[in-house]
């Protein structure tokens, strides 16, 4: 299987998801609404107090009315300080699950801007239950389409996180399809082309994967989540050294942070003979973060080095110099990578888009639980820090 979000995300991962669900898990970043919105609340309650302290009132009404207020205004984003408790719940010492996910969704139903909700939605389709995933993210959809103004970035990439969740709940086909949809309207970005390489990928649709990793070559700068797409199109089309060239430079250049990455080029190294290599790359995949958005499990790869470990004593390590380097040290130096030569410059647009990825990094360990109401936020602590947005350094 595919990590859509992770690398989505967590190169996005994300925009989150975004994630996303597997490359980019995206490094998350308020988008610019959030800060113009936060101060023309402030704004308006500064002016509404200072009307009230003009008033020829009594000093005690006063003192009631700038309550009221106060009191007006917490009601009025409440959402976000039931975000904060739910983070707070997630990412404690004593993590409750329960009573996190239960706030969580008490913050989308009281209200969010919709890049938030988004990123609300990515963070349930990766460790939550993808079917209120389903939900926040149709919300999203249908209330942009219903708009004066519909946003169709915001669309887009409420179409792309919710690609993940077809792929959660096992429909492949119907994730395929939203993201057809949302490239034939020309708002795919690397997010879409991440996710929709993968479940090509997945599927065994060569053609069309390879059709889609050279049109998001043409437009964008390649991710480590795209860089990952196209080793695994070289992987299983058998072009083998091409792939390893490939995931060399990756692993040495870009050390993605989302498992599939190193369960492909230990894929490729064992397919080549060298097993030593092949079994330091599966041991270097479990210790990244594994979602419900992440394409192969941990089981997986346990599993994948129990085989090749059954049959290493009988078979001959073609280790080369270069393979008894640490990972992120070795290079061929001989070109054989030509025309799969991956772009893995990161382009200066890449800090604008929303991020739906999620990351450990994200993840906040604080003590108290602050809330400000001045300020927004963070949706999830450890999962937003790292790429959906910056869905071009990690996946799944």
């Amino acid at each position: 299987m595919v990590n859509l979000n992770m690398k989505l995300s967590i190169e996005y991962q994300s925009h989150v998801w975004q994630s996303c669900r597997k490359y980019g898990i995206m490094e998350p970043h308020v988008p610019e609404v959030l800060p113009m919105f936060k101060n023309l609340t402030l704004t308006v309650v500064m002016l509404v107090i200072l009307v009230v302290v003009l008033l020829p009132l009594p000093q005690q009404a006063k003192t009631v009315l700038v309550i009221l207020v106060i009191l007006g205004l917490v009601f009025y984003r409440r959402g976000y300080i039931f975000v904060a408790i739910a983070s707070k719940a997630l990412n404690g010492k004593k993590p409750d699950e329960a009573k996190a996910w239960r706030y969580y969704e008490l913050g989308w139903k009281a209200g969010l801007p919709p890049n938030y909700t988004i990123m609300l939605g990515n963070l349930f389709a990766q460790r939550g239950d993808p079917a209120v995933a389903a939900r926040i993210l149709d919300s999203v959809i249908e209330k942009q389409k219903q708009a004066r103004k519909p946003d169709a970035a915001i669309i887009a990439s409420a179409s792309t996180s919710r690609s993940m969740v077809y792929w959660v709940q096992g429909d492949i086909e119907a994730a395929i399809a939203i993201l057809y949809k949302v490239r034939e309207s020309g708002q795919g970005d690397k997010n879409l082309y991440i996710n929709l390489t993968s479940y090509l990928l997945e599927e065994g649709r060569l053609d069309e994967a390879w059709s889609m990793i050279e049109e998001a070559s043409a437009k964008m700068a390649e991710s480590p989540g795209m860089a990952d797409n196209r080793g695994w199109y070289l992987l299983l089309t058998g072009a083998l050294k091409p792939a390893e060239k490939l995931y060399n430079e990756l692993l040495k250049d870009s050390k993605p942070r989302f498992p599939e990455a190193y369960a492909h080029a230990a894929q490729v190294k064992a397919a080549l003979g060298k097993t030593t290599r092949a079994r330091e790359l599966y041991t270097e995949a479990l210790t990244k973060p594994f979602y419900q958005t992440t394409s192969i499990t941990r089981e997986e790869v346990l599993s994948a080095m129990e085989k090749l470990e059954a049959e290493m004593p009988g078979m001959e390590d073609a280790l080369d110099a270069e393979d008894e380097l640490e990972i992120g040290n070795f290079l061929d130096e001989e070109d054989l990578f030509e025309e799969y030569e991956p772009n893995t410059d990161i382009g200066e647009d890449d800090e604008g888009d929303p991020n739906t990825e999620l990351d450990d990094e994200d993840y906040d360990d604080g003590d108290e639980l602050e809330i400000n109401e001045d300020e927004e936020p963070e949706l999830d602590s450890d999962l937003f820090e790292d790429e959906y947005e910056d869905e071009e350094e990690d996946r799944r």
